[in-house]
C-alpha cells in the first residue's frame, strides 16, 4: 500500500476528487440514488482519499523535518568550522608564544648576538644540488650575506647568500655550498661541518679535517668554533651520528645530524652582528 500511494498518490487523490464533486453536483441537482447503492460505491474511493491524503499530509511533514534537519545541519556545519578555526587560532598564538619565550631566553643568554631579526619562511626548496630558504626579510632590515641564521633556541639553521630589498636566501646546513668552523663540544676537538651530496637526501652533512686519532663518540654535541670571526662561537650544530677514516687512514670525518630540520620551520632569526667573545 506505501508503495503504491508513493507511485499514484496524486492520482488517487485527483480521481477521488473528481468522484466527491460529481457526487455533491448529483446532490444539487436533485438526483437521489438509492442511499445504499451511493454509499457502497463512494466508500472505496472515501478510503482511497483519506489515505492519499494522509499520505500527503505526511509528505509535508517528512519535507518539513528534512528542510529543518539540513538547516540544523548547516548550523552544525558552521559552527564546528568556527571552532576548529578558533582551536587553530589558539594552537597558532601559543606556538608564537612559545617562539618568543625562547628568543627572549635566548637574547638572556647570549648577550654576545646583539642585533637580531625575526624572519618568516615563505619558501622551502631542496633538490639533489641544493638546499635553500627564502625569508621575508632583507636588506632594508640590515640582513647581509653571510649573516648566520638560526631557530628560536639558538640551533644554527644555516647562512644568508643572497638579499634583496625585502627577502633574502639562505642555505641551509646540508646545502653543499655551506660551510661553518666547528668544534666537538666534549673533546674540543676542531673540525669544518660541510654539506654533500651524498647526504643531501638523508638530511646529514658532514665534518671534516678531524685528526685519525680523533676522539668522538656516537651523540657528541658539535658546536660552531666562532674561528674567523664569521658565526658566533658555540650554536650548536648537531649530533655525531658515525666517525669514519678517509682511505688513507691519516683523517678521519664525521657524519652529523643537524639539530634543526629546515622543514620544519616556519620562522628563523637572523643575527645580523655579535660580538666576538674571547
Amino acid at each position: 500500500m506505501k508503495d503504491f500511494l508513493e507511485n499514484h498518490g496524486l492520482w488517487i487523490l485527483l480521481a477521488a476528487a473528481l468522484i466527491s464533486a460529481a457526487l455533491a453536483a448529483a446532490s444539487l441537482t436533485g438526483f437521489h440514488a438509492p442511499e445504499n447503492a451511493v454509499n457502497v460505491l463512494a466508500t472505496p474511493f472515501r478510503v482511497v482519499g483519506t489515505a492519499g491524503a494522509k499520505w500527503f499530509n505526511e509528505r509535508q511533514d517528512r519535507y518539513r523535518d528534512v528542510t529543518k534537519l539540513i538547516e540544523e545541519n548547516e548550523a552544525l556545519k558552521k559552527r564546528v568550522a568556527e571552532m576548529e578555526e578558533a582551536v587553530r587560532q589558539a594552537e597558532s598564538d601559543s606556538d608564537e608564544n612559545r617562539r618568543l619565550r625562547q628568543l627572549l631566553d635566548l637574547r638572556e643568554q647570549r648577550r654576545d648576538l646583539s642585533d637580531l631579526e625575526t624572519a618568516l619562511i615563505t619558501e622551502y626548496a631542496v633538490s639533489n644540488w641544493t638546499s635553500s630558504l627564502t625569508l621575508d626579510k632583507g636588506s632594508m632590515h640590515g640582513v647581509e650575506p653571510g649573516d648566520c641564521v638560526m631557530d628560536a633556541t639558538g640551533a644554527v639553521v644555516g647562512v644568508i647568500s643572497r638579499t634583496g630589498t625585502n627577502w633574502s636566501t639562505a642555505l641551509t646546513l646540508i646545502d653543499t655550498d655551506t660551510s661553518i668552523g666547528a668544534q666537538v663540544f666534549r673533546t674540543k676537538e676542531l673540525g669544518v661541518a660541510k654539506g654533500a651530496f651524498a647526504l643531501m637526501e638523508s638530511g646529514e652533512m658532514r665534518l671534516d679535517y678531524l685528526p685519525a686519532d680523533c676522539r668522538l663518540l656516537s651523540g657528541d654535541l658539535v658546536v660552531t668554533s666562532g674561528l674567523g670571526g664569521y658565526f658566533p662561537s658555540g650554536l650548536v650544530i648537531g649530533t655525531v651520528k658515525e666517525v669514519l677514516r678517509d682511505e688513507s687512514g691519516s683523517a678521519a670525518y664525521a657524519i652529523l645530524e643537524p639539530k634543526v630540520n629546515a622543514a620544519d620551520l616556519t620562522q628563523v632569526v637572523i643575527i645580523k652582528s655579535f660580538d666576538i667573545v674571547t
